[in-house]
């Protein structure tokens, strides 16, 4: 029995990247709390466990792009029945991994969500939750409602951001505004991902960039809490 590995759609490419936003999602959270723990404000600590399991969900996703393609030589009479139950563990892990990617990502996206909702409207706050386990849900066999989900999501977070710049007019709430806006394009991407890998993959590119700006803006924003410290 010959064993070959299979590490992504776009020839392995895909899951480097997205270890990379793994990466880049936990060096975010741990900067969060940094920051957290230097001004005491309590959404950058809310802030820090959404990309923790953002991060966690992207370890989910390149553990089930992982697949194994095997060559079976026959050895035994009930080999059909090895097959069959081989493909059907392969498949399982598959599919659990994929789920827990999905669970995990909606979840992250979320406590974003509901960090900078939690002072509007409680009520339109519990709908969301609901909305997002039955989404959740539909989501395990169709990709497309997963990030159509996920772009509303993501238009919201783009929306409040951008007001946030036009109050503050300043580089950091700039970044931020930039970076889920381009979080939101590569979702939309991704919802054209099963018509061309093509897709799939320019969805991850510019998955990755959003994560990057947000991690500039972090490590800017704990470099200049610290002057201001100093300067107290």
């Amino acid at each position: 029995m010959e064993w070959t590995l299979v590490f992504g759609r776009f020839y392995g490419i895909d899951s480097f990247v997205e270890l990379l936003t793994v990466i880049v999602c936990f060096v975010i959270s741990f900067y969060s709390i940094r920051v957290y723990k230097l001004i005491k404000d309590k959404n950058y600590k809310f802030f820090s466990i959404a990309f923790l399991l953002l991060g966690i969900s992207f370890l989910f996703k390149i553990f089930s792009n992982i697949t194994f393609f095997n060559k079976f030589q026959v050895h035994e009479a009930n080999f059909v029945l090895t097959i069959i139950s081989h493909f059907r563990f392969v498949e399982l892990i598959n599919f659990f991994s994929f789920t827990f990617y999905k669970i995990f990502h909606i979840i992250g996206f979320l406590l974003l969500f509901l960090t900078l909702t939690k002072n509007e409207d409680k009520e339109k706050t519990w709908l969301f939750i609901y909305l997002s386990v039955i989404v959740v849900l539909f989501s395990i066999y169709f990709n497309f409602v997963f990030h159509l989900t996920l772009v509303f999501i993501l238009i919201y977070l783009a929306l409040y951001f951008y007001e946030n710049y036009r109050k503050r007019e300043n580089i950091n709430s700039f970044l931020v505004f930039i970076s889920f806006l381009i979080i939101l394009t590569s979702h939309l991407f991704f919802i054209f991902s099963d018509v061309s890998n093509l897709f799939y993959f320019t969805g991850e590119v510019f998955l990755l960039i959003g994560f990057l700006c947000l991690l500039t803006n972090q490590v800017k924003l704990k470099r200049e809490t610290k002057v201001l410290r100093r300067n107290k």
